[in-house]
């Protein structure tokens, strides 16, 4: 019986090999172990037990297994390509938890060492080692031996993905390194050629292979990546279509894998499409087709799909297609709570549709859902935010004026941009217009005063606003005829430090209108700012002469800004500009 079982080891070590490619380690070892029994426990039998272990995350393990084995005195090629592949296992294991000290390279260097020693003594026994080592060869920068690594994978395992990726990923970085030695060399083409065409050969394997190719998520991302560096690659030839392709595939395979800024840098920078040329390219193209060949595959929960509908979202929205970008980002923000920053460009496309009530209805949706998120978009948006100020605009302009909502704007600004008086002036003035008008309305209707409480929050609130704004822009005199003015009508009153600030208004403002370079709009402001904070000053300084007038009425009118007023101001300069 023995000997029958020893005629069969052969078989059952190639039969365990075959699950170890076909990615069933645990099945693997169960085979090996079993030719090990029928084996007696001998090490070129037992060799594969340990191998098997690898691939289930037991490098470690192994390393130390291999380890006692040494000290007992084992030596020989099995224990050099045990060591390599451990070696190199380790190394990747590390780099995917994210270490980065020098472990790693020494672990790299060792696996190269080791795995090539290996495959110089026996390639045809040794040769799941190609592919190890010319990943460890490339992360170590010894090209040539990587180079041979790639090359002889690609010969012993031409249906292996894997080992057309290894050697593309080497022909790049030659590539690279030739082509900055001399553009547009020989040596630079062939290179290239070699290195587009095994990227491409290792996507068309991946996709077009057996679903256990692509099954895991593990498998998807190296597809994804594979086809990354081939859309670099067709890049540096200013092959913007087929650069567009290869990015499609990589979002369409794994979503979360890529880097999508970067993927727009370039193929903006890409060749644009000469007349008639109605194929693919650039950044919408590469996500829109992306989005489709993953809908194909994937599963409708897949959790993947959030990020990928946010991009297809950006991506539609710097193409100006504000009902596309929107049912993007409403798709996304739907599907994940940690997307809700979408509501951010869902209310900016809504405004450049002119749906300002929509606008407002999105801005409120994301910052009750996280403020977090929304400030972050707003600061990423900080260079472009023209709709989101047309909508602050729309507010104060309206019949009456939605102050409570402008105010509401200016302090998502206020607290994505801080150090910007502007948006701090805006939302004190927004804030004491709210509680004027309150005042205005119960007089002029002979209604009940407005609650003092509530005023008490508007005016106080409008204080600090305008003070924040003062300590950012201490020599602004607008806004120190504002902040007097909040002294003088609305807290306090203080009147010993209101008539301060009106007269140190009045002064900044006559000391910035003798100036001869001062552009029209800036003198028409500062004159206006001189004029009020000089009939704030008289009416403070002269009550009785103002006795007359109708002191409701004339706050919002005669004693600062008001939101109608200044709603262009507060949308495009704001009141300290």
């Amino acid at each position: 019986m023995l000997g029958v079982q020893q005629s069969e080891l052969p078989t059952w070590i190639e039969q365990g090999r075959a699950l170890l490619d076909a990615g069933k380690p645990a099945e693997a070892e169960a085979l090996f172990a079993r030719a090990a029994a029928a084996d007696g426990g001998s090490f070129a039998t037992r060799l594969w037990v340990l191998r098997a272990r690898m691939d289930q995350g037991r490098s470690d393990e192994t390393l130390a297994a291999l380890d006692t084995l040494e000290h007992a005195g084992e030596r020989g090629i099995e224990m050099t390509y045990l060591y390599g592949m451990a070696f190199a296992r380790r190394a990747e294991g590390y780099l995917e938890e994210g270490v980065t000290d020098s472990s790693v390279h020494m672990n790299f260097v060792d696996a190269t060492n080791f795995l090539k020693t290996a495959l110089e003594a026996d390639a045809a026994r040794f040769r799941d080692a190609w592919v190890p080592l010319a990943r460890a060869a490339h992360a170590v920068a010894e090209l040539d031996t990587a180079r041979w690594a790639g090359d002889g994978a690609v010969a012993a395992l031409p249906a292996e993905p894997q080992a057309w990726y290894a050697r593309g990923r080497v022909a790049f970085a030659q590539f690279i390194a030739a082509e900055t030695a001399q553009a547009g060399s020989p040596e630079a083409e062939k290179l290239w050629t070699e290195a587009t065409t095994s990227l491409a050969r290792a996507v068309e394997l991946w996709v077009g292979g057996p679903a256990s190719a692509h099954a895991t998520e593990r498998a998807q991302t190296e597809l994804a990546t594979a086809a990354t560096e081939l859309a670099h690659a067709q890049l540096w030839r200013q092959k913007a279509v087929e650069a567009t392709d290869a990015y499609a595939t990589a979002v369409g395979w794994d979503p979360l894998g890529v880097d999508y800024v970067e993927a727009l840098q370039l193929l903006d920078a890409a060749p644009k499409a000469e007349p008639g040329d109605e194929r693919p390219r650039g950044f919408r193209a590469a996500v829109e087709l992306g989005k489709t060949r993953f809908d194909a595959h994937a599963a409708a929960d897949d959790p993947r799909t959030p990020t990928l509908l946010w991009w297809l979202g950006w991506a539609r929205f710097r193409d100006a297609d504000w009902a596309g970008s929107e049912a993007a980002f409403q798709s996304a923000v739907a599907r994940s709570s940690e997307m809700a920053n979408a509501w951010f460009y869902v209310g900016l496309a809504r405004q450049y549709r002119k749906d300002s009530e929509g606008a407002l209805a999105a801005m409120h949706a994301g910052w009750d859902a996280a403020p977090d998120a929304m400030v972050t978009a707003i600061v990423g948006m900080q260079g472009s935010l023209r709709a989101f100020e047309d909508l602050l605009g729309w507010c104060a302009t309206q019949e009456p004026a939605r102050n409570r909502e402008a105010a509401f704007l200016s302090e998502m600004l206020t607290s994505s941009l801080p150090r910007e008086p502007r948006y701090w002036n805006n939302l004190g003035l927004f804030l004491r217009d709210e509680g004027e008008q309150l005042e205005i309305d119960a007089y002029k209707n002979k209604t009940p005063e407005p609650d003092k409480a509530l005023l008490s929050d508007l005016y106080n609130r409008s204080y600090d606003a305008y003070q924040r704004a003062l300590e950012l822009a201490p020599d602004d005199p607008q806004l120190l005829n504002d902040t007097g003015l909040m002294l003088h009508y609305h807290l306090g009153p203080d009147l010993v430090k209101a008539e301060e600030m009106y007269r140190r208004a009045i002064a900044l403002a006559e000391q910035r209108l003798e100036d001869p370079a001062l552009t029209a709009a800036d003198r028409e402001r500062f004159t206006a700012t001189r004029d009020d904070a000089t009939k704030n000053l008289d009416v403070l300084l002269h009550p009785e002469k103002y006795e007359h007038e109708d002191a409701a009425g004339a706050d919002g009118k005669t004693t600062g800004e008001t939101a109608g007023e200044t709603a262009e101001a507060a949308a495009t300069n704001g009141g300290g500009g």
